[in-house]
């Protein structure tokens, strides 16, 4: 089986456990890029987000995107390949508005999608075969 769909198939299962746990992660005070809490730069480094679309690759339960809608006031879209992660940030954050939570392929999506003025992957792109993760969608 390659990585891809044995990554693929992992968060489904963790999605899953975590939706029958009901367990939804805090939103953060600010965008933690590590393991370590307060280590490394924070939303900062997107430069000012007010107002821009940012797009929030592998978002996961959704509490990143919403802290950059609620904190800095950006129009965050998080796309998600997993369908129980997609489910979990949907659940949770559903009534945020200037949030939109997309299931899909990140390449697929962005091969039609309007560009956006940022874009960050926080923990999702060592899941992701190195070639897929630069490449650029042809029309």
């Amino acid at each position: 089986m390659p990585a891809e769909d044995t990554n693929t198939r992992a968060w489904q299962i963790y999605g899953q456990r975590q939706l029958a746990r009901s367990y939804t992660p805090p939103i953060p005070d600010r965008l933690g890029w590590t393991p370590w809490e307060g280590i490394g730069p924070g939303a900062e480094v997107l430069g000012d987000v007010a107002g821009r679309r940012v797009l929030d690759i592998g978002s996961g339960a959704g509490h990143h995107a919403v802290h950059l809608v609620q904190a800095h006031g950006a129009r965050v879209t998080g796309i998600e390949l997993s369908p129980t992660q997609h489910e979990r940030a949907v659940s949770a954050h559903a009534d945020v508005d200037g949030v939109e939570f997309v299931q899909a392929d990140v390449t697929e999506y962005l091969a039609g999608a309007e560009p956006f003025d940022s874009a960050y992957a926080i923990g999702t792109l060592a899941f992701i075969d190195p070639p897929r993760s630069v490449e650029t969608p042809m029309p």
